[in-house]
């Protein structure tokens, strides 16, 4: 502590200027706060290089996360002094003045941790875009992830609509083509197809399908469709909506009645009051396959089917694989990254508690069936010979394969059936169901951004 030594008889305006000269000091004393950001990205040339030096020379380490934030938005013409006083303060120059690039470096990193008042400081930016963000974010908000790797990801909250209860119609009335890509579901005993054309644009679905409230939840990004059980612990359903924040590319969902967020990719609530909870949503088993072959499995099935109309009030265009065309080209910055696979060669990715392995689509669907184990369960991926969809179930001691007939049978030559949710014996064995696994598609960059430790899956060579 600074001691000022004063005559013992100092007037009284002595006395006030030691005060005033201690305060001074004892502020000085202070690492710069978030306040302090603000100058350095306004259009004063003058102010944009004082408060870079200034930053610099206090050393403001805790700032960088803030910092980082503040180059998306910070006009280009003006984020030099910004990109200086970053590469000043971290020793890394590489990123220069590109946001994505040091959203991933900073990712990356565990020696810049934010300096009190960060959440709050983003939470201000991001309400420059839409002031419903100040009921995601608040200083003290409990998170299992960084916030600071949560960047916006180019829609408002609900900027990109759910689909509430959609309309249905009966599979002989559905206007869909025989070769069209659909999400199907299995849910209470009734089956129901949701067409990509439809979630390429909304990315969400909150529906009941026999009964049993689900959440269906697409990230474009990241190729990742999702389906959840919306049955909340104390029974009441669930909704959910886009929040237009991203997490490592994955879409963070959020909840209408905490306004928590979760990750659709792992199903966690990862920020909120929920979050607090240890929150936690059940995979249901889902089938990416062609409208035909969903069709001829499940005769009984319905169709969610939307009006052009419906989707022109927001500019969407329901034609198949207009999305993902609209959309073509799109990145955000994920960190953790294997060139073990191809960026974004499409994969299946399952995971059984801690453990998490990838199944390459292509080859996968080339084997046809895949005897294989993670973990401590042993597992048979099953491709669909007519539409290459994959389905994953437990398969115990037994091994399974094709036969002439393209039916599946095991060791002993029995035919089992092929089900939505189980492989069944042959009638009379007594032998018990062997469960459906959740599993889902996904892009290799984005199941790898989460899961760095997964394993992936080989075909036998030879």
């Amino acid at each position: 502590m600074l001691q000022l030594r004063m005559p013992r008889r100092a007037p009284l305006a002595a006395l006030a200027l030691a005060l005033a000269l201690a305060l001074a000091l004892g502020a000085a004393s202070e690492p710069p706060g978030h306040d302090r950001i603000p100058p350095l990205i306004g259009d004063d040339a003058r102010a944009r290089r004082a408060a870079a030096r200034e930053l610099v020379a206090a050393e403001a380490r805790g700032l960088v996360p803030g910092l980082v934030d503040a180059v998306f938005f910070t006009p280009r013409r003006f984020r030099g002094d910004l990109a200086w006083t970053l590469a000043e303060l971290t020793g890394h120059t590489g990123a220069g003045e590109s946001y994505y690039a040091w959203v991933e470096w900073l990712g990356s990193r565990d020696d810049f941790p934010p300096a009190p008042g960060y959440v709050e400081w983003k939470r201000s930016q991001l309400a420059r875009i839409d002031p419903a963000y100040l009921r995601l974010l608040h200083e003290g908000v409990p998170a299992r992830i960084r916030i600071e790797e949560i960047v916006f990801g180019g829609a408002r909250l609900d900027g990109i609509p759910a689909l509430d209860d959609p309309p249905h119609v009966g599979a002989a009335a559905a206007p869909l083509a025989a070769d069209e890509l659909v999400f199907g579901v299995v849910a209470g005993g009734a089956a129901r197809a949701y067409p990509h054309r439809y979630l390429g644009w909304h990315e969400m679905a909150n529906d009941v399908v026999g009964g049993e409230p689900l959440t269906l939840s697409y990230c474009t990004l990241c190729g990742s469709g999702v389906v959840y059980s919306a049955r909340g612990g104390d029974g009441e359903r669930e909704r959910f909506g886009s929040s237009g924040l991203l997490f490592r590319s994955n879409k963070l969902m959020f909840d209408r009645a905490t306004h928590s967020l979760w990750s659709q990719l792992t199903g966690e609530a990862v920020v909120g009051p929920r979050a607090a909870e240890g929150a936690r949503l059940t995979a249901l088993p889902a089938t990416v396959t062609t409208w035909g072959a969903w069709r001829r499995a499940h005769p009984s099935t319905s169709a969610v089917v939307l009006a052009p109309s419906y989707g022109a009030r927001w500019g969407f265009d329901y034609r198949p694989g207009a999305a993902d065309q609209k959309r073509r080209g799109v990145r955000f910055p994920v960190w953790p990254k294997s060139a073990r696979l191809p960026r974004e060669e499409e994969i299946l990715g399952l995971r059984l508690g801690a453990a998490a392995k990838a199944y390459p689509t292509a080859a996968a669907v080339a084997a046809g069936v895949v005897n294989d184990r993670l973990a401590e369960t042993s597992v048979v991926v099953l491709a669909e010979p007519a539409s290459g969809a994959l389905r994953v179930y437990r398969r115990g001691a037994r091994r399974f394969r094709r036969d002439a007939a393209g039916g599946l049978v095991d060791e002993q030559e029995r035919l089992w059936s092929e089900t939505e949710t189980a492989l069944l014996s042959p009638p009379g064995s007594g032998e018990e169901p062997l469960a459906r696994l959740p599993a889902h598609l996904a892009l290799w960059f984005g199941w790898y951004g989460f899961f760095p430790a997964t394993e992936v899956w080989e075909p036998p060579s030879g």
